[in-house]
């Protein structure tokens, strides 16, 4: 069961800052989604990040501030030089995401190994 405290859950993989959302801003308190998103902001400072990979699997619903609070590291991490991808939306979450072209600039994947592949590849750095 997700903590019902954490807005994301995170992981540090050699390159790739992983961000898991736990759902809906209405579903946490405001402050918490304003100070954890603002701590993904300075994680991908972190020197070994480059990348971001967004792990919406344990999401049915995305909300336009959970979306503004990961494009804000997307940005980020392009301006950084890195890459950014989405994996694992469901349905109702691809048409969210669909509807403000969110695949224009960071790629969607079905599963994570196939994010993970295009972050974590070699070419990823180039």
């Amino acid at each position: 069961m997700p903590d019902p405290t954490k807005v994301f859950k995170i992981a540090r993989l050699s390159r790739t800052l992983v961000i898991v959302p736990q759902g809906a801003t209405m579903n946490f308190q405001y402050t918490d989604v304003h100070l954890e998103s603002n701590e993904l902001y300075r994680i991908i400072d972190e020197p070994q990040l480059k990348n971001v990979l967004i792990d919406l699997g344990a999401v049915e619903y995305i909300d336009s501030i959970i979306i503004s609070s990961l494009l804000r590291v997307l940005t980020k991490s392009r301006q950084l030089g890195g890459t950014g991808v989405f994996c694992c939306a469901s349905d109702p979450v691809r048409e969210v995401l669909g509807c403000i072209q969110i695949g224009r600039l960071w790629p969607l994947f079905e599963s994570r190994d196939e994010a993970l592949a295009e972050v974590e590849s070699p070419e990823a750095d180039e």
